[in-house]
């Protein structure tokens, strides 16, 4: 496996949060740079961001990250992804996360990338008590499924379709995959652990 590129979903339009949650200070940081700390520990062969917002944009002019903008974003998260890889169609496969989980390690990163290259399987993601989660990797030939899903349907839509052909990655730390949809919710993570939040 040679190129793996990444290509990080943040032009979610919020609308649970009652705000931009993606700038939403956590742990000392807007979300998304928790998020994107964590990618620039990996070798990646390219990261690629799609956003609709230019705060996020501005904030990684000096990262080595390709900055795509989501015009469209009532599109979707299929939009995104069809965004993302069409920056560089040619890697051998492509690594998808959100920027809504905050509390992603690296190592779990790494230790995904390590469990799809030595499976040999076309897609990879993890997984926590039973349920498929992000991050999330397929292998080139999955390119057509994934640019043609429409609306906010995304990568899972085409696992689905190929079970047999997934490598599932167990992790053990339920936070590492949460999603933050709600105030609600990243207020009672930061109660049970050490994190700080801050409007």
């Amino acid at each position: 496996m040679k190129k793996i590129n990444l290509i990080l979903l943040a032009s979610g339009d919020s609308t649970r949060f009652n705000g931009n949650k993606l700038l939403t200070i956590v742990d000392k940081k807007p979300m998304f740079m928790n998020v994107v700390d964590e990618v620039l520990k990996v070798n990646f062969n390219k990261i690629v961001l799609v956003t609709q917002y230019e705060e996020i944009k501005s904030a990684l002019l000096k990262q080595p990250i390709e900055v795509v903008m989501n015009k469209n974003s009532e599109l979707g998260i299929s939009y995104s992804i069809e965004l993302g890889i069409k920056k560089d169609i040619e890697a051998d496969a492509y690594m998808f996360m959100v920027c809504d989980q905050p509390f992603i390690t690296s190592q779990t990163i790494e230790n995904l990338i390590f469990r799809f290259i030595k499976s040999k399987k076309g897609m990879a993601c993890v997984e926590f008590n039973g349920h498929l989660g992000n991050p999330t990797i397929f292998l080139k030939k999955y390119i057509d499924e994934l640019v043609n899903l429409k609306g906010d349907v995304g990568g899972k839509a085409v696992m689905k379709k190929h079970l047999d052909d997934l490598e599932k990655v167990p992790i053990v730390n339920e936070i590492e995959v949460k999603d933050i949809d709600t105030r609600e919710e990243l207020v009672n993570i930061s109660y049970n652990n050490i994190y700080e939040v801050k409007e």
